[in-house]
């Protein structure tokens, strides 16, 4: 089955005030349509001025997907009629996007990016009761409208919802690493993706927040098409919406062409010559994951792996261990208890690091609690659960729950009494049945609330079982 999908992502740009005007950006503690003006609600006579900043932000993004960068800004009128944009008009750009023909290198092929643009965010809207095709009522809220948006858009190189996936996160990553966005903040990211399979014809799906929801919204819809197309229906060009739950895309529209939105210059808005705000944005420029991946395999001694877990997940994240590995020099060690235990207890609490109570103080203590053999490396695996969800000393957590490490006599004693409780198992190993040994390690730790070191635990019981034997 032959698949193509391209993706239009919005992404919301970090600035202290909106595209156009001077309202704040930063709307997620405002009330309602508080923070707007009679620029951003599109009164008449009122006159749009470009952000600088946006765009210098958004010339960032352009330059670190590889595009080439247009001489010139000059902004565009996209007409509709709905009612997330007051004056009936998007300002957008269309004849001259900022960037073209870019890349994002994934692991097996290369993503072409065909143009990134400028644009602004419309009005928040709320539908209120059942789905969007059947609200009872719909409410706006103009906070959102009005705050600078990129589009980026790529050519239809995808050809499975894998690849989408590691796209979305690499880009995202990319985003962090510039600081030209805010990954917690409502709707930072926004996926409109088309997806088509051989014989049909292309299908949008709007709107798709989460990178979880945008698999599943393609999963769902390459299955649908497939479905028709097999059983002889046409697939007709549409608009679809990403139905969270019902986990099915739904019908909106169909499928509108560039020619509908009747584009044309904005004339309120002056043209903007790029090529000294692109000398100013090289001296900007962080170092981006590509390049901090290799330099954490090769500073490190991390396997590559383990450096995009860490750097490509989230970028706090990759900045945390570089402030634990100032302290704690087992790099390797360090690496796997992040990319296994701490992040599986991150997404357990649905939290990111930077939401956490976790401290890199006491991470490390951890770590060094292991080294030093005050707790196993199996208890330190059930220590972190409750180190990651409160933030507590790793030590006081130890502390309070009786932890304390066991003695080799506390030890011995707990060995005694499991060979003497569990006589059929010993019998087993005796007759060559290694499970049961593995069993009998097991029996021994919950005796010992997990404090006492497997290893010393099942030399200590071939020991005894052998003196048994003889």
């Amino acid at each position: 089955m032959n698949v193509k999908i391209g993706l239009e992502i919005h992404c919301r740009i970090e600035t202290k005030s909106k595209m156009f005007c001077s309202c704040p950006s930063d709307v997620e503690k405002a009330r309602p349509n508080e923070f707007t003006c009679p620029i951003c609600l599109g009164f008449p006579g009122s006159k749009p001025k470009a952000n600088i900043e946006a765009i210098k932000k958004a010339l960032m993004i352009a330059k670190a997907l590889n595009c080439k960068i247009s001489e010139v800004v000059l902004f565009s009128r996209k007409s509709y009629f709905y009612c997330d944009l007051a004056k009936n008009y998007q300002i957008s750009q269309f004849e001259m996007p900022l960037g073209r023909n870019g890349y994002v290198e994934l692991s097996n092929k290369k993503i072409r990016i065909k143009e990134i643009h400028i644009e602004e965010d419309p009005a928040k809207l709320v539908h209120v009761g059942k789905s969007i095709n059947e609200a009872e009522y719909v409410l706006i809220d103009y906070n959102r409208s009005g705050i600078p948006l990129v589009e980026i858009v790529t050519e239809p190189d995808f050809s499975s919802t894998k690849e989408v996936r590691e796209f979305l996160s690499k880009l995202s990553s990319i985003l962090e690493h510039l600081g030209v966005y805010d990954p917690m903040k409502e709707a930072s990211m926004r996926v409109d993706a088309n997806v088509s399979i051989e014989g049909g014809e292309r299908i949008e799906i709007k709107n798709i927040t989460g990178f979880a929801n945008v698999e599943k919204a393609l999963s769902y819809e390459i299955a649908r098409q497939y479905s028709l197309i097999k059983t002889g229906v046409k697939v007709e060009r549409e608009t679809r919406h990403w139905d969270e739950k019902m986990k099915a895309t739904v019908s909106l529209r169909k499928k509108e062409v560039e020619e509908d939105y009747g584009y044309i210059f904005d004339p309120d808005l002056v043209k903007i010559e790029t090529t000294g705000l692109i000398k100013e944005i090289e001296n900007r420029m962080p170092e981006l994951p590509d390049e901090r991946i290799k330099r954490f395999v090769r500073d490190y001694g991390i396997l590559e792996e383990q450096a995009k877990v860490i750097i490509l997940v989230d970028k706090k994240l990759a900045d945390f261990f570089e402030e634990c590995a100032k302290i704690y020099k087992d790099y390797r060690k360090l690496a796997r208890w992040v990319v296994v235990d701490l992040l599986k207890c991150l997404n357990w609490n649905n939290i990111r690091i930077g939401q956490s109570k976790v401290e890199k103080e006491k991470f490390v203590k951890l770590l060094e609690m292991i080294d030093r053999k005050v707790i196993t490396e199996r208890l330190a695996k059930e220590i972190i659960k409750e180190f990651v969800a409160t933030g507590k000393d790793p030590e006081k957590i130890v502390e309070e729950k009786g932890l304390q490490p066991v003695g080799k006599e506390d030890i011995e004693n707990v060995v005694e009494l499991v060979l003497k409780e569990n006589q059929k198992a010993v019998e087993d190993y005796m007759n060559g049945n290694e499970v049961a040994l593995n069993f009998l390690v097991g029996v021994a730790l919950k005796k010992l609330k997990t404090r006492g070191d497997p290893k010393l635990i099942k030399s200590l019981l071939i020991e005894k079982i052998k003196s048994l034997n003889s």
